[in-house]
């Protein structure tokens, strides 16, 4: 199943005044210099995430033009955490601009990569040595979805 990755008020706000900011700047500089400015809003646009999907033990990120595979395989655990970005600090990345990608480090997850749109759809991806944080329109269908994919089973009802 494929899940879009829609964005959040703060994605859009962000995304819009960048492309209004570069728009202008690149219309009152010089001709080559004007167009790299151009140029810089499609790129920024490749790498944000356009949706997910989950088949053959893998995860894949979709974004404009290409996706990111990520294998399953050693997936401990995955959970939907509405705001557990919240207190992040960027250590590499891009913290709005079509989404919020990179790497991330915060007290809760520690280090973590992040292809979110709305981090109040948060889905963590917990492979014990690394962490992923991803956006679904629908993070408890995915989360079901993904446990199903990778094998993990449900904690028994006590």
């Amino acid at each position: 199943m494929h899940y879009r990755a829609p964005w959040s008020t703060s994605v859009k706000v962000i995304t819009l005044g960048v492309i209004v900011l570069l728009a202008g700047i690149g219309t009152m500089v010089p001709n080559a210099i004007g167009a790299a400015i151009w140029l810089m809003i499609p790129l920024f646009a490749a790498f944000g995430p356009q949706g997910y999907s989950i088949a053959e033990g893998e995860l894949r990120v979709h974004f404009l033009g290409r996706s990111k595979t990520i294998s399953l395989d050693g997936l401990v655990d995955v959970r939907a955490e509405p705001m557990v970005m919240l207190g992040s600090l960027r250590l590499f990345g891009n913290g709005g601009v079509f989404g919020f990608t990179g790497l991330f480090r915060n007290t809760n997850l520690g280090t973590y990569r992040a292809w979110v749109t709305d981090p109040a759809l948060a889905v963590v991806l917990d492979f014990g040595d690394r962490t992923l944080v991803v956006s679904p329109e629908h993070p408890n269908l995915f989360t079901e979805e993904l446990r199903e994919a990778a094998g993990l089973l449900e904690p028994a009802a006590v």
